[in-house]
């Protein structure tokens, strides 16, 4: 019995995520520079702010290992087709993205689908593999302004330095 239950169960789950997403499976290769990872095709563009999109978009997005708190660093509503994604933001280091392809030619269909990606130093644009583009997300980017350890590191031996140098300056002053 419990293994009936087991079985329909497996199979449950396997027809709701079959039904979640399209046929076609997103690749890595489907943004320059290469994504580390991805996430989707997921059936229809689920980069809108409805509850159920808002759950897909943290559900595709854990799968990148990435916890996201609801807010986007940047949205882009107008693509229109473009293979170029412009964000305003300079993106940084471990990047998360979302892109929607509309049913335009050489597409994946109506389908979203969310990367990860290693931006380096910095990044202005990214390049799509389909023209069929209709809207993006960043929600994610290193570019903030909280430093890095090794940032924080060389800023107070800085100012210890600096420290130091006025202390010996005192010193003499008093001395001469």
């Amino acid at each position: 019995m419990f293994k009936n239950i087991m079985i329909s169960a497996v199979a449950a789950s396997s027809l709701f995520a079959a039904s979640a997403q399209a046929a076609t499976l997103c690749s890595i290769n489907d943004i320059s520079p290469t994504a580390q990872a991805c996430a989707g095709f997921y059936d229809g563009n689920l980069l809108s702010g409805s509850p159920a999109d808002i759950l897909a978009q943290k559900n595709a997005l854990a799968l990148l290992g990435f916890t996201w708190d609801g807010l986007n660093v940047e949205k882009i509503d107008t693509l229109n087709g473009s293979h170029i994604v412009d964000f305003d933001t300079l993106l940084k280091g471990v990047s998360y993205v979302g892109f929607h392809f509309g049913n335009g030619q050489g597409g994946p269909g109506n389908a979203t689908a969310f990367y990860r990606l290693d931006a380096g130093a910095g990044l202005d644009q990214i390049n799509l593999a389909y023209n069929a583009s209709s809207n993006a997300v960043l929600y994610f980017t290193n570019g903030g302004g909280i430093p890095e350890p090794a940032t924080w590191a060389m800023m107070i031996t800085g100012f210890g330095l600096a420290g130091v140098a006025l202390r010996r300056r005192r010193a003499a002053d008093v001395v001469a």
